[in-house]
Protein backbone atom coordinates (compact mmCIF):
# COMPACT_ATOMS: atom_id res chain seq x y z
CA UNK A 1 0.00 0.00 0.00
CA UNK A 2 2.86 2.21 1.14
CA UNK A 3 4.37 2.24 -2.34
CA UNK A 4 0.96 2.59 -4.42
CA UNK A 5 0.42 5.54 -2.27
CA UNK A 6 4.03 7.09 -2.99
CA UNK A 7 3.50 6.14 -6.78
CA UNK A 8 -0.22 8.03 -6.52
CA UNK A 9 1.06 10.97 -5.02
CA UNK A 10 3.99 11.59 -7.96
CA UNK A 11 1.81 11.19 -10.79
CA UNK A 12 -1.36 13.33 -9.10
CA UNK A 13 -0.32 16.20 -11.07
CA UNK A 14 -0.49 15.00 -14.14
CA UNK A 15 -3.17 12.56 -14.07
CA UNK A 16 -5.40 12.56 -10.31
CA UNK A 17 -4.76 9.47 -8.22
CA UNK A 18 -8.18 8.90 -7.81
CA UNK A 19 -9.11 10.42 -11.20
CA UNK A 20 -12.40 8.41 -13.18
CA UNK A 21 -11.71 8.38 -17.14
CA UNK A 22 -14.17 6.93 -19.79
CA UNK A 23 -12.51 5.74 -22.90
CA UNK A 24 -12.73 8.46 -24.99
CA UNK A 25 -10.51 10.05 -22.40
CA UNK A 26 -7.29 7.78 -22.53
CA UNK A 27 -5.54 5.69 -25.14
CA UNK A 28 -3.10 2.84 -24.95
CA UNK A 29 0.62 2.87 -25.77
CA UNK A 30 -0.06 -1.60 -26.01
CA UNK A 31 -2.89 -3.67 -26.51
CA UNK A 32 -6.37 -2.07 -27.14
CA UNK A 33 -8.36 -0.13 -24.71
CA UNK A 34 -10.74 -2.22 -22.93
CA UNK A 35 -8.12 -4.88 -22.67
CA UNK A 36 -6.50 -6.17 -19.03
CA UNK A 37 -3.44 -6.34 -20.91
CA UNK A 38 -3.02 -3.17 -22.19
CA UNK A 39 -0.69 0.07 -21.04
CA UNK A 40 -3.09 3.02 -20.25
CA UNK A 41 -2.07 6.11 -21.04
CA UNK A 42 -4.05 10.03 -20.39
CA UNK A 43 -5.01 10.93 -23.57
CA UNK A 44 -4.27 14.79 -23.12
CA UNK A 45 -1.25 14.12 -21.69
CA UNK A 46 0.26 10.92 -22.62
CA UNK A 47 1.55 10.14 -18.95
CA UNK A 48 1.04 6.62 -17.77
CA UNK A 49 -2.58 6.45 -15.86
CA UNK A 50 -3.68 6.26 -12.02
CA UNK A 51 -7.38 6.37 -11.65
CA UNK A 52 -10.25 4.56 -12.74
CA UNK A 53 -11.50 3.50 -16.36
CA UNK A 54 -15.36 3.25 -16.78
CA UNK A 55 -17.30 2.48 -20.10
CA UNK A 56 -21.06 3.06 -19.93
CA UNK A 57 -23.32 2.66 -22.28
CA UNK A 58 -26.32 5.18 -21.50
CA UNK A 59 -26.21 4.95 -17.77
CA UNK A 60 -25.33 1.38 -17.90
CA UNK A 61 -21.92 0.28 -16.76
CA UNK A 62 -20.27 -2.53 -18.97
CA UNK A 63 -17.03 -2.19 -17.68
CA UNK A 64 -14.76 -0.33 -15.11
CA UNK A 65 -11.48 -1.15 -13.64
CA UNK A 66 -8.22 0.63 -11.72
CA UNK A 67 -4.73 1.27 -13.28
CA UNK A 68 -1.53 1.97 -11.50
CA UNK A 69 1.34 3.26 -13.50
CA UNK A 70 -0.54 2.64 -16.60
CA UNK A 71 -1.36 -0.96 -15.86
CA UNK A 72 -4.50 -2.73 -14.69
CA UNK A 73 -4.92 -3.62 -10.80
CA UNK A 74 -7.22 -5.37 -8.87
CA UNK A 75 -10.25 -6.56 -9.81
CA UNK A 76 -11.59 -7.05 -13.32
CA UNK A 77 -14.81 -7.48 -14.73
CA UNK A 78 -16.50 -7.29 -18.18
CA UNK A 79 -19.96 -7.10 -18.65
CA UNK A 80 -21.91 -7.74 -22.23
CA UNK A 81 -24.72 -5.59 -23.80
CA UNK A 82 -27.30 -6.85 -21.57
CA UNK A 83 -25.46 -6.22 -18.37
CA UNK A 84 -24.63 -10.09 -18.18
CA UNK A 85 -20.99 -10.77 -16.29
CA UNK A 86 -18.42 -12.07 -18.63
CA UNK A 87 -15.35 -11.95 -17.54
CA UNK A 88 -14.14 -11.87 -13.98
CA UNK A 89 -10.47 -11.95 -12.21
CA UNK A 90 -7.86 -10.11 -10.45
CA UNK A 91 -5.28 -8.85 -12.11
CA UNK A 92 -1.64 -7.43 -10.85
CA UNK A 93 0.87 -5.19 -13.42
CA UNK A 94 -1.71 -6.14 -16.10
CA UNK A 95 -1.89 -9.77 -15.54
CA UNK A 96 -3.76 -12.19 -14.06
CA UNK A 97 -3.05 -13.47 -10.91
CA UNK A 98 -5.43 -16.30 -9.73
CA UNK A 99 -8.52 -18.17 -11.31
CA UNK A 100 -9.74 -15.98 -14.55
CA UNK A 101 -13.41 -16.92 -15.16
CA UNK A 102 -15.22 -16.72 -18.50
CA UNK A 103 -19.17 -17.24 -18.93
CA UNK A 104 -21.07 -18.07 -21.64
CA UNK A 105 -23.24 -16.06 -23.45
CA UNK A 106 -27.21 -15.66 -24.76
CA UNK A 107 -29.28 -17.81 -22.94
CA UNK A 108 -26.77 -19.84 -21.08
CA UNK A 109 -25.14 -16.63 -19.30
CA UNK A 110 -25.49 -18.01 -16.01
CA UNK A 111 -23.23 -21.07 -16.82
CA UNK A 112 -19.40 -20.85 -16.76
CA UNK A 113 -17.42 -21.37 -20.20
CA UNK A 114 -14.13 -21.90 -18.90
CA UNK A 115 -11.45 -21.00 -15.92
CA UNK A 116 -7.77 -20.01 -16.74
CA UNK A 117 -5.00 -19.64 -14.00
CA UNK A 118 -1.30 -18.49 -14.25
CA UNK A 119 0.02 -19.60 -11.08
CA UNK A 120 4.04 -20.35 -10.52
CA UNK A 121 4.59 -20.66 -14.22
CA UNK A 122 1.70 -23.05 -14.89
CA UNK A 123 -1.36 -22.94 -16.93
CA UNK A 124 -4.29 -24.71 -15.92
CA UNK A 125 -7.52 -24.70 -18.01
CA UNK A 126 -11.30 -25.96 -17.03
CA UNK A 127 -13.86 -25.21 -19.82
CA UNK A 128 -17.46 -26.27 -19.48
CA UNK A 129 -20.47 -27.30 -21.83
CA UNK A 130 -22.44 -23.91 -21.85
CA UNK A 131 -25.84 -25.82 -22.37
CA UNK A 132 -25.61 -28.17 -19.05
CA UNK A 133 -22.84 -26.18 -17.24
CA UNK A 134 -21.19 -29.58 -17.32
CA UNK A 135 -17.22 -29.75 -17.51
CA UNK A 136 -15.91 -31.09 -20.70
CA UNK A 137 -11.65 -30.51 -20.11
CA UNK A 138 -9.09 -29.66 -17.45
CA UNK A 139 -5.68 -29.73 -18.13
CA UNK A 140 -2.30 -27.77 -17.02
CA UNK A 141 0.61 -26.79 -18.61
CA UNK A 142 3.28 -24.88 -19.11
CA UNK A 143 3.68 -22.27 -21.46
CA UNK A 144 6.72 -22.14 -23.77
CA UNK A 145 8.83 -18.94 -24.57
CA UNK A 146 8.86 -20.16 -28.12
CA UNK A 147 5.84 -19.89 -29.70
CA UNK A 148 5.86 -22.78 -32.56
CA UNK A 149 6.67 -25.20 -29.96
CA UNK A 150 3.62 -26.74 -28.10
CA UNK A 151 3.25 -26.35 -24.62
CA UNK A 152 4.36 -28.75 -21.73
CA UNK A 153 1.68 -30.28 -20.04
CA UNK A 154 1.45 -31.69 -16.88
CA UNK A 155 -0.06 -33.73 -14.06
CA UNK A 156 -3.63 -34.73 -14.82
CA UNK A 157 -5.42 -33.74 -18.34
CA UNK A 158 -9.31 -35.36 -18.19
CA UNK A 159 -12.02 -34.67 -21.25
CA UNK A 160 -15.86 -35.39 -20.77
CA UNK A 161 -18.13 -35.57 -23.56
CA UNK A 162 -22.03 -34.35 -22.69
CA UNK A 163 -24.30 -37.17 -23.71
CA UNK A 164 -27.95 -36.61 -23.23
CA UNK A 165 -27.20 -34.36 -20.42
CA UNK A 166 -24.98 -36.46 -18.63
CA UNK A 167 -21.07 -36.21 -18.17
CA UNK A 168 -19.11 -38.74 -19.87
CA UNK A 169 -15.38 -39.43 -19.87
CA UNK A 170 -13.32 -39.54 -22.93
CA UNK A 171 -9.62 -38.88 -21.72
CA UNK A 172 -7.52 -39.19 -18.55
CA UNK A 173 -3.54 -38.51 -19.28
CA UNK A 174 -1.57 -38.36 -16.70
CA UNK A 175 1.74 -36.28 -16.85
CA UNK A 176 4.99 -36.17 -15.35
CA UNK A 177 5.26 -32.86 -12.63
CA UNK A 178 8.87 -32.69 -13.53
CA UNK A 179 7.87 -30.54 -16.66
CA UNK A 180 9.82 -33.45 -19.11
CA UNK A 181 6.22 -33.91 -21.24
CA UNK A 182 6.42 -37.33 -20.79
CA UNK A 183 3.52 -39.33 -20.02
CA UNK A 184 4.16 -40.80 -15.98
CA UNK A 185 0.71 -42.48 -14.63
CA UNK A 186 -2.35 -43.77 -15.06
CA UNK A 187 -4.09 -42.92 -19.03
CA UNK A 188 -7.60 -44.08 -20.37
CA UNK A 189 -8.99 -43.85 -23.20
CA UNK A 190 -12.94 -43.62 -24.10
CA UNK A 191 -15.48 -43.83 -26.77
CA UNK A 192 -18.04 -41.48 -28.53
CA UNK A 193 -20.30 -43.43 -25.75
CA UNK A 194 -18.08 -42.78 -22.80
CA UNK A 195 -17.38 -46.52 -22.61
CA UNK A 196 -13.49 -47.42 -21.42
CA UNK A 197 -11.57 -48.27 -24.26
CA UNK A 198 -7.99 -49.07 -22.97
CA UNK A 199 -5.87 -48.40 -19.44
CA UNK A 200 -2.43 -48.18 -18.71
CA UNK A 201 0.00 -47.22 -16.78
CA UNK A 202 3.14 -44.89 -17.64
CA UNK A 203 6.51 -44.21 -16.15
CA UNK A 204 9.12 -41.93 -17.62
CA UNK A 205 6.96 -41.45 -20.97
CA UNK A 206 6.97 -45.66 -21.26
CA UNK A 207 4.08 -48.38 -20.65
CA UNK A 208 5.14 -49.76 -17.62
CA UNK A 209 2.41 -52.05 -16.11
CA UNK A 210 -0.86 -53.43 -16.54
CA UNK A 211 -2.42 -52.47 -20.24
CA UNK A 212 -6.00 -53.17 -20.73
CA UNK A 213 -8.13 -53.26 -23.85
CA UNK A 214 -12.27 -53.68 -23.96
CA UNK A 215 -14.46 -53.87 -26.70
CA UNK A 216 -17.49 -52.23 -26.77
CA UNK A 217 -20.81 -52.59 -28.06
CA UNK A 218 -23.49 -50.50 -29.85
CA UNK A 219 -26.06 -51.36 -26.81
CA UNK A 220 -23.24 -49.15 -25.02
CA UNK A 221 -21.89 -52.57 -23.05
CA UNK A 222 -18.46 -53.75 -23.22
CA UNK A 223 -16.37 -56.17 -22.28
CA UNK A 224 -12.59 -57.43 -21.94
CA UNK A 225 -10.60 -57.84 -24.35
CA UNK A 226 -6.81 -58.05 -23.83
CA UNK A 227 -4.52 -57.66 -20.44
CA UNK A 228 -0.81 -56.95 -20.84
CA UNK A 229 2.48 -55.91 -18.68
CA UNK A 230 4.84 -53.91 -19.60
CA UNK A 231 7.80 -52.81 -17.58
CA UNK A 232 10.11 -50.05 -19.02
CA UNK A 233 8.22 -49.59 -22.59
CA UNK A 234 8.28 -53.59 -23.48
CA UNK A 235 5.99 -56.50 -23.09
CA UNK A 236 7.60 -58.41 -20.01
CA UNK A 237 5.03 -60.56 -17.90
CA UNK A 238 1.08 -61.95 -18.30
CA UNK A 239 -0.77 -61.74 -21.84
CA UNK A 240 -4.10 -62.08 -22.17
CA UNK A 241 -7.47 -61.89 -24.53
CA UNK A 242 -10.55 -62.93 -23.83
CA UNK A 243 -13.06 -63.95 -25.81
CA UNK A 244 -15.55 -61.25 -27.16
CA UNK A 245 -18.64 -63.35 -27.58
CA UNK A 246 -20.55 -66.31 -26.63
CA UNK A 247 -18.25 -66.88 -23.11
CA UNK A 248 -19.15 -64.91 -19.99
CA UNK A 249 -17.06 -61.54 -20.00
CA UNK A 250 -13.38 -62.04 -18.61
CA UNK A 251 -13.14 -65.67 -19.91
CA UNK A 252 -9.54 -66.13 -21.46
CA UNK A 253 -9.61 -67.15 -24.93
CA UNK A 254 -5.24 -67.05 -25.17
CA UNK A 255 -2.98 -66.34 -22.64
CA UNK A 256 1.20 -66.36 -22.17
CA UNK A 257 3.72 -64.29 -21.16
CA UNK A 258 6.47 -61.98 -22.27
CA UNK A 259 10.16 -61.25 -21.51
CA UNK A 260 11.52 -58.27 -23.39
CA UNK A 261 8.67 -57.91 -26.01
CA UNK A 262 8.98 -62.14 -26.95
CA UNK A 263 6.75 -64.57 -26.33
CA UNK A 264 8.28 -67.06 -23.40
CA UNK A 265 7.23 -69.95 -21.70
CA UNK A 266 3.75 -71.69 -22.13
CA UNK A 267 1.26 -70.38 -24.07
CA UNK A 268 -2.40 -71.77 -24.43
CA UNK A 269 -4.96 -71.06 -26.66
CA UNK A 270 -8.88 -71.76 -25.99
CA UNK A 271 -11.08 -72.81 -28.20
CA UNK A 272 -15.05 -74.15 -27.61
CA UNK A 273 -14.41 -77.90 -26.73
CA UNK A 274 -10.39 -78.28 -26.53
CA UNK A 275 -7.44 -76.20 -25.55
CA UNK A 276 -3.86 -76.01 -27.69
CA UNK A 277 -0.83 -75.43 -25.65
CA UNK A 278 2.53 -74.87 -27.06
CA UNK A 279 6.04 -74.16 -25.01
CA UNK A 280 8.10 -71.46 -26.65
CA UNK A 281 11.14 -72.69 -24.47
CA UNK A 282 10.56 -75.81 -24.59
CA UNK A 283 9.68 -76.89 -27.98
CA UNK A 284 9.19 -80.58 -29.01
CA UNK A 285 12.44 -82.51 -30.70
CA UNK A 286 11.50 -83.15 -34.24
CA UNK A 287 14.79 -83.95 -35.31
CA UNK A 288 14.91 -87.01 -37.79
CA UNK A 289 15.91 -89.54 -35.21
CA UNK A 290 13.20 -88.47 -32.97
CA UNK A 291 10.77 -88.69 -35.98
CA UNK A 292 11.74 -92.14 -36.66
CA UNK A 293 11.41 -93.49 -33.21
CA UNK A 294 8.18 -91.81 -33.00
CA UNK A 295 6.73 -93.63 -35.87
CA UNK A 296 8.44 -96.54 -34.45
CA UNK A 297 6.85 -96.41 -31.24
CA UNK A 298 3.02 -96.54 -33.26
CA UNK A 299 3.12 -100.26 -34.14
CA UNK A 300 3.57 -101.88 -37.02
CA UNK A 301 0.12 -104.43 -36.59
CA UNK A 302 -2.69 -104.98 -34.66
CA UNK A 303 -3.53 -107.47 -31.87
CA UNK A 304 -6.58 -109.37 -32.04
CA UNK A 305 -8.74 -106.13 -31.07
CA UNK A 306 -6.82 -104.36 -33.89
CA UNK A 307 -5.22 -102.13 -30.93
CA UNK A 308 -1.49 -101.44 -31.90
CA UNK A 309 1.38 -103.50 -31.29
CA UNK A 310 5.48 -103.44 -31.99
CA UNK A 311 6.02 -106.63 -33.76
CA UNK A 312 10.02 -106.37 -32.39
CA UNK A 313 10.43 -104.86 -29.41
CA UNK A 314 14.24 -105.57 -29.27
CA UNK A 315 14.44 -103.73 -32.49
CA UNK A 316 12.45 -100.62 -30.77
CA UNK A 317 15.00 -100.52 -27.60
CA UNK A 318 17.80 -100.56 -30.08
CA UNK A 319 16.48 -97.71 -31.60
CA UNK A 320 15.55 -95.95 -28.15
CA UNK A 321 19.06 -96.18 -26.75
CA UNK A 322 20.88 -95.50 -30.35
CA UNK A 323 18.82 -92.08 -30.59
CA UNK A 324 20.19 -90.54 -27.30
CA UNK A 325 16.81 -89.05 -26.76
CA UNK A 326 15.53 -88.46 -23.12
CA UNK A 327 12.51 -91.20 -22.82
CA UNK A 328 10.33 -88.21 -21.26
CA UNK A 329 11.16 -85.84 -23.78
CA UNK A 330 8.08 -84.87 -26.25
CA UNK A 331 8.36 -85.68 -29.70
CA UNK A 332 7.12 -84.81 -33.20
CA UNK A 333 4.74 -81.73 -33.98
CA UNK A 334 2.24 -83.44 -31.89
CA UNK A 335 4.15 -83.20 -28.57
CA UNK A 336 3.93 -85.97 -26.95
CA UNK A 337 6.05 -87.87 -24.52
CA UNK A 338 6.47 -91.48 -26.10
CA UNK A 339 4.63 -93.30 -23.05
CA UNK A 340 1.18 -91.33 -24.40
CA UNK A 341 1.70 -92.73 -27.76
CA UNK A 342 3.03 -96.02 -27.63
CA UNK A 343 1.88 -99.52 -28.52
CA UNK A 344 0.68 -101.61 -25.74
CA UNK A 345 2.91 -104.04 -25.48
CA UNK A 346 6.06 -101.57 -25.04
CA UNK A 347 4.71 -99.58 -22.26
CA UNK A 348 5.67 -101.93 -19.61
CA UNK A 349 9.55 -101.64 -21.49
CA UNK A 350 9.31 -97.58 -21.58
CA UNK A 351 8.85 -97.92 -17.67
CA UNK A 352 11.36 -99.68 -16.90
CA UNK A 353 13.78 -97.69 -18.71
CA UNK A 354 12.62 -94.83 -16.73
CA UNK A 355 9.54 -93.11 -18.51
CA UNK A 356 7.05 -91.32 -16.51
CA UNK A 357 3.82 -93.50 -15.96
CA UNK A 358 1.85 -90.29 -14.93
CA UNK A 359 3.50 -88.44 -18.20
CA UNK A 360 1.25 -86.02 -20.30
CA UNK A 361 1.41 -84.48 -23.60
CA UNK A 362 1.59 -80.66 -24.30
CA UNK A 363 -2.28 -80.52 -23.65
CA UNK A 364 -2.29 -82.17 -20.49
CA UNK A 365 -3.20 -85.43 -21.80
CA UNK A 366 -2.36 -88.77 -19.94
CA UNK A 367 -1.74 -92.00 -21.66
CA UNK A 368 -5.78 -93.20 -20.70
CA UNK A 369 -6.68 -90.42 -22.01
CA UNK A 370 -4.80 -90.51 -25.53
CA UNK A 371 -5.78 -94.21 -26.12
CA UNK A 372 -9.85 -93.42 -25.67
CA UNK A 373 -9.21 -89.95 -27.31
CA UNK A 374 -7.52 -91.96 -30.36
CA UNK A 375 -10.80 -94.68 -30.13
CA UNK A 376 -11.51 -94.55 -33.55
CA UNK A 377 -7.86 -95.83 -34.69
CA UNK A 378 -7.75 -98.21 -31.81
CA UNK A 379 -4.31 -97.48 -30.78
CA UNK A 380 -4.54 -99.51 -27.08
CA UNK A 381 -6.70 -103.08 -26.18
CA UNK A 382 -9.38 -102.17 -23.69
CA UNK A 383 -7.56 -104.48 -20.94
CA UNK A 384 -4.67 -101.98 -20.96
CA UNK A 385 -7.07 -98.97 -21.09
CA UNK A 386 -9.12 -100.92 -18.09
CA UNK A 387 -5.19 -101.44 -16.78
CA UNK A 388 -4.50 -97.83 -17.16
CA UNK A 389 -7.56 -96.61 -15.21
CA UNK A 390 -6.93 -98.79 -11.68
CA UNK A 391 -3.15 -96.70 -12.01
CA UNK A 392 -3.80 -93.04 -12.88
CA UNK A 393 -5.09 -90.51 -10.62
CA UNK A 394 -8.91 -90.41 -12.50
CA UNK A 395 -9.79 -87.13 -11.20
CA UNK A 396 -6.73 -84.99 -13.37
CA UNK A 397 -7.81 -83.43 -15.84
CA UNK A 398 -6.17 -81.90 -19.33
CA UNK A 399 -5.46 -78.12 -19.61
CA UNK A 400 -9.01 -77.46 -21.01
CA UNK A 401 -10.63 -79.49 -18.28
CA UNK A 402 -11.36 -82.83 -19.41
CA UNK A 403 -10.96 -86.09 -17.70
CA UNK A 404 -10.49 -89.44 -18.89
CA UNK A 405 -14.55 -90.15 -18.28
CA UNK A 406 -15.63 -87.30 -19.95
CA UNK A 407 -13.47 -88.52 -22.73
CA UNK A 408 -15.15 -91.83 -22.34
CA UNK A 409 -17.80 -90.19 -23.23
CA UNK A 410 -17.09 -88.03 -26.59
CA UNK A 411 -16.14 -91.48 -27.99
CA UNK A 412 -18.08 -93.99 -26.51
CA UNK A 413 -19.99 -94.88 -29.66
CA UNK A 414 -16.51 -95.33 -31.32
CA UNK A 415 -15.63 -97.49 -28.80
CA UNK A 416 -18.52 -99.60 -28.70
CA UNK A 417 -18.57 -99.64 -32.65
CA UNK A 418 -14.80 -101.03 -32.01
CA UNK A 419 -14.06 -104.75 -33.39
CA UNK A 420 -14.24 -107.50 -30.97
CA UNK A 421 -15.60 -104.58 -28.15
CA UNK A 422 -18.61 -106.78 -26.51
CA UNK A 423 -19.01 -105.88 -23.05
CA UNK A 424 -15.74 -104.15 -22.77
CA UNK A 425 -16.70 -100.59 -22.86
CA UNK A 426 -18.96 -101.08 -20.27
CA UNK A 427 -16.09 -102.54 -17.93
CA UNK A 428 -13.95 -99.74 -19.16
CA UNK A 429 -16.70 -97.52 -18.03
CA UNK A 430 -17.34 -98.86 -14.99
CA UNK A 431 -13.22 -98.75 -14.04
CA UNK A 432 -13.53 -94.99 -14.71
CA UNK A 433 -16.96 -93.85 -12.69
CA UNK A 434 -15.17 -95.90 -9.88
CA UNK A 435 -12.68 -93.28 -9.22
CA UNK A 436 -13.86 -90.27 -11.26
CA UNK A 437 -15.25 -87.18 -10.36
CA UNK A 438 -18.61 -87.12 -12.25
CA UNK A 439 -18.95 -83.58 -12.23
CA UNK A 440 -15.90 -82.43 -12.91
CA UNK A 441 -16.66 -79.59 -15.52
CA UNK A 442 -13.93 -78.65 -18.60
CA UNK A 443 -13.07 -75.24 -19.21
CA UNK A 444 -16.77 -74.49 -21.36
CA UNK A 445 -18.89 -75.56 -18.42
CA UNK A 446 -19.01 -79.65 -20.11
CA UNK A 447 -19.46 -82.18 -18.15
CA UNK A 448 -19.07 -86.17 -18.76
CA UNK A 449 -23.10 -86.15 -18.35
CA UNK A 450 -23.30 -83.77 -21.55
CA UNK A 451 -21.62 -85.96 -23.59
CA UNK A 452 -22.92 -89.28 -22.07
CA UNK A 453 -26.59 -87.92 -23.35
CA UNK A 454 -25.85 -87.74 -26.32
CA UNK A 455 -24.56 -91.43 -27.34
CA UNK A 456 -27.20 -93.62 -28.60
CA UNK A 457 -26.58 -95.95 -25.55
CA UNK A 458 -28.05 -94.10 -22.49
CA UNK A 459 -26.80 -96.45 -20.09
CA UNK A 460 -24.12 -94.51 -19.53
CA UNK A 461 -25.71 -91.27 -18.81
CA UNK A 462 -27.92 -93.62 -16.46
CA UNK A 463 -25.00 -94.81 -14.69
CA UNK A 464 -24.12 -91.28 -14.28
CA UNK A 465 -26.86 -89.60 -13.14
CA UNK A 466 -27.14 -92.25 -10.28
CA UNK A 467 -23.86 -91.90 -9.57
CA UNK A 468 -24.93 -88.48 -8.79
CA UNK A 469 -23.96 -86.39 -11.92
CA UNK A 470 -26.00 -83.52 -11.84
CA UNK A 471 -28.63 -82.73 -14.06
CA UNK A 472 -29.40 -79.10 -14.44
CA UNK A 473 -25.11 -78.14 -15.01
CA UNK A 474 -25.10 -75.57 -17.59
CA UNK A 475 -22.56 -74.90 -19.96
CA UNK A 476 -21.35 -71.85 -21.35
CA UNK A 477 -24.36 -71.86 -24.02
CA UNK A 478 -26.52 -72.70 -21.39
CA UNK A 479 -27.35 -76.23 -22.54
CA UNK A 480 -28.09 -78.78 -19.73
CA UNK A 481 -27.08 -82.14 -19.78
CA UNK A 482 -30.81 -83.32 -20.77
CA UNK A 483 -30.96 -80.56 -23.45
CA UNK A 484 -27.87 -82.48 -25.05
CA UNK A 485 -29.30 -85.57 -25.62
CA UNK A 486 -31.04 -84.30 -28.55
CA UNK A 487 -27.76 -82.93 -29.97
CA UNK A 488 -26.37 -85.37 -32.75
CA UNK A 489 -22.57 -84.82 -31.17
CA UNK A 490 -22.68 -83.07 -28.44
CA UNK A 491 -20.20 -80.30 -28.76
CA UNK A 492 -19.98 -76.82 -26.66
CA UNK A 493 -19.76 -75.51 -30.45
CA UNK A 494 -23.31 -75.08 -30.65
CA UNK A 495 -23.45 -73.58 -33.91
CA UNK A 496 -22.21 -76.31 -35.82
CA UNK A 497 -24.53 -78.68 -34.04
CA UNK A 498 -27.37 -80.17 -35.53
CA UNK A 499 -30.89 -81.58 -33.60
CA UNK A 500 -32.59 -84.34 -33.84
CA UNK A 501 -34.78 -86.72 -32.37
CA UNK A 502 -36.44 -90.34 -32.05
CA UNK A 503 -39.33 -91.73 -29.80
CA UNK A 504 -36.00 -93.56 -27.56
CA UNK A 505 -34.47 -90.04 -27.04
CA UNK A 506 -38.16 -88.42 -26.46
CA UNK A 507 -38.85 -91.21 -23.84
CA UNK A 508 -35.48 -91.10 -22.21
CA UNK A 509 -35.61 -87.00 -22.02
CA UNK A 510 -39.07 -87.17 -20.53
CA UNK A 511 -38.38 -89.46 -17.60
CA UNK A 512 -35.93 -86.58 -16.32
CA UNK A 513 -38.99 -83.89 -16.10
CA UNK A 514 -39.27 -83.30 -13.03
CA UNK A 515 -36.03 -84.24 -11.71
CA UNK A 516 -34.40 -81.68 -14.07
CA UNK A 517 -34.84 -78.06 -15.09
CA UNK A 518 -35.38 -79.58 -18.69
CA UNK A 519 -38.64 -79.34 -20.17
CA UNK A 520 -39.82 -79.75 -23.72
CA UNK A 521 -40.53 -76.12 -23.97
CA UNK A 522 -37.52 -74.75 -22.81
CA UNK A 523 -35.21 -72.87 -25.63
CA UNK A 524 -32.32 -75.13 -26.60
CA UNK A 525 -29.45 -72.69 -26.57
CA UNK A 526 -27.87 -71.26 -30.04
CA UNK A 527 -31.53 -72.26 -31.42
CA UNK A 528 -33.82 -70.26 -29.71
CA UNK A 529 -36.70 -72.68 -30.14
CA UNK A 530 -37.99 -75.46 -27.89
CA UNK A 531 -37.81 -79.27 -28.83
CA UNK A 532 -41.41 -78.71 -29.17
CA UNK A 533 -41.81 -76.00 -31.36
CA UNK A 534 -39.13 -77.69 -33.51
CA UNK A 535 -40.75 -81.27 -33.85
CA UNK A 536 -43.83 -79.23 -34.88
CA UNK A 537 -41.97 -77.27 -37.19
CA UNK A 538 -41.11 -80.15 -39.04
CA UNK A 539 -43.85 -81.31 -39.65
CA UNK A 540 -43.38 -84.63 -37.13
CA UNK A 541 -46.73 -84.99 -35.39
CA UNK A 542 -46.15 -88.40 -34.17
CA UNK A 543 -43.30 -87.34 -32.03
CA UNK A 544 -45.45 -83.91 -31.26
CA UNK A 545 -48.59 -86.42 -29.62
CA UNK A 546 -45.84 -88.53 -28.16
CA UNK A 547 -44.30 -85.71 -26.24
CA UNK A 548 -48.20 -84.26 -25.16
CA UNK A 549 -48.81 -88.41 -23.68
CA UNK A 550 -45.51 -88.03 -22.19
CA UNK A 551 -45.31 -84.82 -20.44
CA UNK A 552 -48.95 -82.84 -21.35
CA UNK A 553 -50.01 -80.33 -24.00
CA UNK A 554 -47.51 -76.66 -24.16
CA UNK A 555 -48.17 -74.14 -21.17
CA UNK A 556 -49.31 -71.23 -21.66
Amino acid sequence: MKKRFVLCALASALAGCNSEYNFDEVTSYTGTVGSPHALYLERKSGERLNGTVVHKVGDRVLQAFKVEDGKVVGEWKEFDQDGKLLVEGQLQDGAFVGPKKTWCKGEFAEHLDNVITLEGGRRSEQHYDCATGLQVSDSTEIPTVDFRKRAIRVGTQREWKVIDGQQKLTLLETFASDGSGKLDGLVEHYDYQGTLKDRATYKAGELDGVRETWTSFTDGTSVPATKVEYSAGKKNGLYEVYFIRGWPAGTVSEKGSYKDDKQAGVWVNYQPGSAQVRDVDSPPDTSPMAMRLWDAAQGQARTSDWAKEIKDLDAFAYLLKSAGINVNQRLHYENKPLITVVADNAYDYLISVGADPMGRDINGNTRLMNCLAGSDYSSCSFAHMITLAGKEDLKAHNVYGDTALSVFCQKAGSLQRRHGAGQQPEALFQALLKGSDVNAKAYGGETALHACMAQRNHSYAEALVAAGADLNAADVDGTTPVAAAFFGSYNLAAAGQRVGWSENVIRFAASYQGKSDFTFDTPLAAFGKSIRQLVLENGDTASAMLIDSLVGTAKG
